[in-house]
């Protein structure tokens, strides 16, 4: 048996937002997240969970409304990203564009795979990269070796 806890997921990363509405419709509107569930308190929304995958999610809490939290300073620790991963990452820069988020020329980040950053209506960075069956990136040969050695553990995108 390996050591640590198994198996262990990923399961939410949290935003405090500025305005509800405006992220739930990039997240659900222009990404194709769906809303899993929300909770109130005391007559008003506490949080709202959006859902990208069976148990991957993103909580959305109102209320960010005095300011976004800075960026860290290139040699600084704290928050930088997430990443999505998208198995043809130039087609859904085209259909991003026609959402009217602002897109470029992907390119190739430290790991070998293809990539491109967006922000949500907040600033938070999203990284999208390119995972395909085809992919021979750090991150995909990694994802290979982890499945070999954990086969109850993952899934392989198409």
């Amino acid at each position: 048996m390996k050591p640590g806890i198994r198996p262990l997921r990923f399961n939410h990363v949290a935003f405090r937002v500025s305005d509800l509405d405006r992220s739930l419709a990039f997240y659900e509107g222009v990404l194709g997240f769906r809303e899993a569930f929300r909770a109130e308190r005391d007559g008003k929304v506490a949080l709202v969970y959006v859902q990208f995958g069976p148990d991957q999610f993103i909580e959305l809490f109102p209320g960010g409304d005095e300011g976004r939290q800075p960026e860290p300073p290139d040699n600084g620790a704290g928050y930088r990203h997430f990443c999505l991963t998208v198995a043809d990452l130039r087609a859904t820069l085209a259909y991003l564009g026609t959402k009217g988020v602002p897109v470029g020329e992907p390119f190739v980040g430290t790991s070998g795979a293809l990539i491109f950053f967006i922000d949500d209506p907040d600033g938070h960075k999203i990284e999208l990269a390119e995972m395909n069956a085809q992919t021979t990136s750090r991150q995909a040969q990694a994802r290979d070796r982890w499945l070999a050695e954990f086969p109850d553990e993952g899934w392989v995108p198409g």
